[in-house]
């Protein structure tokens, strides 16, 4: 018969072995230093702005930024600025690129089942990187430069379907070269070591991990002999979902109460709508609604879908409906506030908007930098600039650089004769959006009006160096 005791020990002992072979592994030098991965982990990120089309909806990118912050905030001192980003892809997939810039597909999101799922990925990819995992990779791949790096990367996350797709076969290119950034199996078990344990100290689900990986693996199993994208930087799936399975056994037990988001479930329905067709995604929440009249989700996504079709008037109606199955639900006041201004309704948009902003803070809800964002721009097309500019500001303070946020600041501080401003926002604006031209001729003409040795003047004069 076999001692369960003695068995648990040779496990234990077994694990210890890897995790000091791994630590041995992890340990080789790497000539790059921090800034220079740094550096080019931002060249890398700007060329990727013109490769791949980025999720700039501020409900995404704040439950993104809080759940990444959640887990970071466990890591011993980093040397990173760690910045998240979501990119518009049928396909689940995530990758990490140096300097600390971690990106997830909206496939991602739409497969998760919760959100602990999701940070089980999340957690994977801030492990890659505070091992260096992928600055090992490039050093590599000498032959793979700036530009290029970025092509591959696109086509890791979208699997050939980025912005340069359609001209001269750049990503096809790029997806042949693909294989140069994957991760060795050493990597791949450092990363669900550590990843893991980040997991836990943040306060979610570790079985949200190991979960997740099967749903690839089964993914994996339908679609042979083709390889999710997810595999092709992230091997040995069968072998990984076996390591963390018997790290969650041996570890120290967790049974919660876990870390939540209120919102998950309206997360997912954003990022299955901003990844399809509008014709696609109103036939699916149609189906739902026609099969539950009551089931608010349902008419949500059917408000959202119409809404990226430009059927506002038909947006509208889905939300009213949404409404009335869940009254004062402030997400849903929020939608038919958004919905009111770009149909040009502003005194409506405003009163749904402020309703949301109060039932928001009735139920003790986080500040919605999307409730913000479009009151600021209801107010400045009121002519309110001063309010306009706080709501801006608020969101900028909490996410900085969203390439929406950053074109209102610009044309808010125009509107207010604030030239220095306006000019230097315009340029971050057009930064973020690959525009270096424009950034550069923004930046410049920012310092024909800042005071000469304020934060923005002082950034200005950094970043024509960089441009120049």
């Amino acid at each position: 018969m076999i001692n369960p005791q003695k068995l648990f020990s040779s496990k234990f002992i077994h694990l210890i072995i890897l995790f000091l072979l791994i630590l041995f592994l992890a340990s080789r030098s790497i000539s790059m230093t921090i800034e220079e991965e740094k550096k080019m982990g931002e060249k890398i990120y700007l060329e990727l702005k013109k490769e791949v089309e980025f999720v700039t909806d501020l409900d995404i990118q704040a439950f993104i930024n809080r759940m990444g912050y959640s887990l970071v905030s466990q890591l011993a001192p980093s040397s990173f600025d760690f910045k998240f980003s979501v990119i518009k892809s049928l396909e689940p997939n995530a990758f990490a690129i140096p300097g600390g810039y971690i990106f997830l597909t909206t496939g991602i999101l739409s497969l998760a089942e919760n959100e602990h799922e999701v940070a089980g990925v999340m957690a994977h990819e801030i492990a890659h990187v505070m091992a260096r995992h992928i600055a090992q990779l490039i050093e590599k791949s000498k032959g793979l430069n700036i530009v290029s790096l970025a092509g591959v990367i696109a086509a890791i996350l979208v699997g050939g379907g980025g912005k340069g797709s359609e001209a001269g076969g750049t990503m096809a290119m790029a997806l042949s070269e693909a294989y140069k950034l994957k991760y060795t199996r050493e990597m791949e078990t450092d990363a669900d070591q550590n990843s893991l344990r980040y997991l836990i100290k943040a306060g979610y689900d570790p079985n949200g991990m190991l979960s997740f990986l099967k749903k690839i693996y089964k993914i994996n199993l339908t679609q042979a002999p083709q390889i999710p994208a997810y595999l092709s930087t992230h091997p040995a799936i069968d072998s990984r979902i076996s390591l963390v399975e018997n790290l969650i056994q041996v570890g120290p037990k967790v049974k919660g109460p876990f870390r939540s988001f209120s919102n998950f479930n309206r997360i997912k329905i954003k990022a299955f709508v901003e990844e399809r067709e509008p014709n696609v995604s109103i036939n699916h929440f149609r189906s739902i609604v026609e099969d539950n009249p009551k089931q608010v989700e349902g008419y949500y996504g059917l408000g959202l879908s119409y809404r990226k079709m430009g059927r506002l008037d038909k947006s509208i109606e889905a939300l009213r409906s949404a409404q009335d199955l869940s009254p004062d639900d402030p997400e849903i006041l929020k939608e038919i506030g958004i919905s009111y201004f770009l149909l040009g309704r502003i005194e409506e948009s405003i009163e749904n908007l402020e309703s949301a902003i109060s039932h928001q803070k009735a139920r003790e809800y986080k500040e919605d930098y999307l409730t913000l964002y479009y009151l600021g721009r209801a107010y400045q097309e009121k002519g309110d600039f001063t309010k306009a500019l706080q709501q801006f500001l608020k969101i900028e303070k909490e996410i900085p650089n969203n390439i929406d946020v950053l074109f209102s600041l610009g044309s808010i501080y125009g509107r207010m004769g604030q030239k220095g401003l306006s000019h230097f926002y315009f340029a971050k604006h057009f930064k973020i959006k690959g525009d270096y031209k424009n950034a550069l001729l923004h930046f410049r003409m920012a310092l024909q009006f800042l005071e000469r040795k304020s934060p923005e003047a002082e950034e200005a004069q950094r970043e024509i160096k960089n441009l120049s």
